[in-house]
């Protein structure tokens, strides 16, 4: 009984594998050797992102999407390629100006494979619904050769300018996710400009958490990003009806690739939900209470 154990838990894990498991439209390719050693055993010996993609592959994509190109039109050609892939919840993707040290990084993505559930019901799903999802932990593109001045002002989280390749960035992780048959890509935004960014090709899983993004982005479209979002992360937002402050909501944005949940996305009642969520709240930044946060901060 006890060797049989790892084997049910094995086959209930390769059921869940997106590419051994039935598909909408084109067919997947079929997974690789490498590929179900990394899906059932979390194992990775040749160093592939997820157990597929190897640097050859990871070139092809990034020049695919556009994010070489991108790149050498920075003054930064032929960059460093890095996979750091052992770990199933954190495979990385790294890209360097010259020699891989953190100070000449160009771009960065933590990413996993994983099942999502919804943390409650949303639409026309519970929390027993389930997407294979492609997470984003972390996504950075950055300039090592930049400085922040007052026409381009730090974000909050930036250590240096980004180098304006998202859209790039977005497209490499969409041809990911096509391959790799998931449901869509996830992420959990923790600043308003970065949710803003990324709101160019994801949409909150809860019409209502878009509705309130959309709100804020509204009514804060005429501040500077920069102050905004720094505003928004120092807690100095308000609902203009109660005057009650409001925390930045931390919600799951998603890129619906296929399926149940693109479908939702793109229905009548996630727009409906959307835009009373939207038409119901109006925002204002409580400048005063931000100047003493400044004041805080800079004292510490």
């Amino acid at each position: 009984m006890t060797e049989r154990k790892p084997l049910r838990f094995d086959l209930r894990r390769m059921f869940r594998f997106p590419l051994l498991s039935a598909g909408e439209g084109r067919d997947p390719a079929p997974p690789l050797e490498s590929e179900v050693l990394f899906e059932l055993a979390g194992e990775n010996p040749e160093n592939r992102l997820f157990g597929r993609f190897d640097a050859t592959g990871i070139r092809e994509r990034l020049a695919a999407a556009g994010l070489l190109a991108g790149m050498a039109g920075h003054g930064y050609p032929d960059p460093t390629l890095s996979l750091s892939c052992a770990d199933p919840a954190d495979q990385r993707i790294c890209l360097f100006a010259g020699e891989p040290s953190r100070d000449r990084l160009l771009f960065e993505a933590r990413l996993q494979l994983a099942l999502f559930h919804p943390r409650h019901p949303i639409g026309p799903f519970t929390g027993e619904s389930s997407f294979r999802m492609l997470v984003i932990h972390w996504l950075v593109l950055s300039d090592p050769g930049a400085s922040f001045s007052v026409d381009r002002p730090r974000l909050p989280g930036q250590e240096r300018p980004g180098l304006g390749l998202l859209d790039e960035a977005l497209s490499l992780l969409s041809s990911f996710s096509r391959e790799l048959g998931v449901d869509g890509v996830l992420d959990m935004p923790d600043h308003f400009h970065t949710a803003l960014f990324y709101s160019r090709a994801f949409r909150y899983l809860d019409p209502e958490a878009e509705g309130r993004f959309q709100a804020i982005a509204r009514d804060v479209a005429g501040v500077p990003l920069a102050l905004a979002s720094d505003a928004i992360r120092e807690g100095c937002l308000v609902d203009r009806s109660t005057a009650a402050p409001m925390e930045w909501p931390v919600a799951e944005q998603v890129m619906a690739v296929r399926g149940p949940l693109r479908r939702f996305l793109r229905s009548p009642g996630y727009r409906e939900a959307r835009d009373r969520a939207l038409a119901a709240l109006r925002v204002v930044v409580n400048w005063d209470l931000y100047r003493e946060k400044i004041a805080s901060r800079e004292a510490r």
